[in-house]
């Protein structure tokens, strides 16, 4: 017979706070597996689990029809890579707008980044203000125990942007909940609970004044649509949260044109490696700055980062100087050992006043040094690269010495 976890409740949908690049993650992930789905059978709770690092990953899988007529298949994948500091999760979150990667190419191109933090609420999956992920507030769950087959319904919000070019539209949604037991997920022992909800947009009038409020300037005239989502919460192992959303969506624009989406979003929640003290401290000894010049390992949010200083590439051009040979031997070598990650290439330029051009030749740059890595020994499959231009100078841009600081590679070394 099943365990029945306790759930806590809350009702009424409330006009959320604006919070600045923040992103919230509940403990379902947390809390669940502490005093509702992870109870003990006589009642007692067991210690809370909290992960040093999580890894959040979107991936969406839609057709789509633009005024009746088909006109493809719409993939993207969105990744968070963030680790613990205190009672929030701190990091960035990668965008991939084409997931089938050139088979000329090495590694995928991320088309945007965005540094997010995590912060951790006790009643709620994704709760918050922020573009990732696209359900927020999902998942509240129940006050009291609820046996396989019980249900409730609780509000939450959904953020559309079936065009990409406009601003997001943040509808709020009011959500059924069904908890249908517990079963195996991938090995481990899991709760599953199904949720249905229905989108509509413009929303009807309302007096109340604690009636949620939708912000939006963009194009969208009408919506309307369903989604069913199935929800894995494992009691173990590395997979936190698991969601499947099944998406039927119909658009009318401001302009009069249609567009419609059909297909699914997997939303997975995991737990990242701890090793990554290890991993730099390893990287770090065979990269000793007296034998390898102009590198540099350090640890962030994101993962173990190697960076390379000024890097010597024709003026204004993605063609790297031979003398650079070695020092990336040297980077190959010491990476090529490494099992269970993916290396993210992030190029950056100095400040010259060309932002496009800047972005471009970064992300080109990054490109030759994946290139160099790949024909060194890593896996092409396992490196994704991305272009920053000068956003995130380390140094002036007002001397050459400056300059030639900014003119960086950086690798992340995150999970894979």
């Amino acid at each position: 017979m099943d365990r029945l976890p306790g759930f806590s409740y809350y009702s009424g949908m409330r006009r959320p706070p604006r919070v600045r690049a923040t992103l919230s993650v509940a403990a379902v992930l947390l809390a669940a597996t502490v005093s509702t789905l992870g109870a003990s059978p006589d009642g007692a709770t067991i210690a809370l689990r909290l992960p040093e690092r999580v890894r959040l990953s979107e991936r969406s899988n839609l057709s789509t029809r633009e005024n009746g007529r088909y006109t493809g298949l719409f993939t993207r994948e969105v990744t968070g890579h963030l680790s613990r500091r205190e009672s929030v999760y701190s990091g960035r979150f990668f965008v991939f707008e084409k997931i089938r990667r050139d088979a000329h190419e090495v590694g995928r191109l991320v088309d945007h980044s965005i540094a997010s933090t995590l912060a951790v609420s006790a009643t709620t999956l994704f709760p918050g203000d922020n573009p990732y992920p696209y359900l927020q507030d999902f998942l509240a769950l129940p006050r009291e125990p609820v046996a396989p087959g019980g249900s409730w319904q609780a509000p939450a919000w959904i953020l559309l942007n079936p065009r990409r070019s406009d601003p997001p539209l943040r509808l709020p949604v009011t959500v059924s909940y069904e908890y249908q037991g517990r079963e195996t997920w991938n090995g481990e022992p899991a709760a599953r609970v199904e949720a249905r909800f229905a989108t509509r947009y413009p929303l009807p009038h309302s007096d109340d004044p604690d009636a949620p409020v939708v912000d939006y300037s963009g194009d969208i005239a009408f919506v309307q649509g369903s989604h069913r989502v199935t929800v894995m919460i494992p009691d173990t192992g590395a997979q936190l949260a698991f969601l499947r959303d099944t998406v039927h969506e119909q658009y009318r624009f401001a302009d009069g044109s249609t567009k419609e989406i059909q297909g699914h979003v997997l939303l997975f929640l995991s737990g990242g490696d701890p090793a990554a003290p290890r991993i730099a401290e390893a990287i770090g000894e065979q990269l000793d700055p007296d034998l390898v010049p102009g590198i540099s390992v350090d640890r962030t949010d994101v993962g173990v980062r190697l960076t390379i200083e000024a890097l010597r590439f024709l003026p204004d051009q993605a063609v790297l100087l031979p003398e650079e040979g070695p020092r990336l031997a040297s980077i190959a070598a010491a990476l090529e050992p490494l099992r269970g990650v993916r290396y993210l290439v992030v190029g950056h330029t100095a400040d010259v006043g060309r932002p496009q051009g800047e972005a471009a030749l970064s992300a080109q740059r990054a490109r030759v040094i994946a290139e160099e890595l790949a024909r060194r020994g890593i896996s092409r499959d396992l490196i994704d690269v991305e272009g920053r231009g000068a956003t995130e100078p380390v140094a002036s841009n007002e001397t050459e010495a400056g300059r030639a600081r900014n003119r960086r590679v950086e690798i992340y070394l995150v999970e894979e």
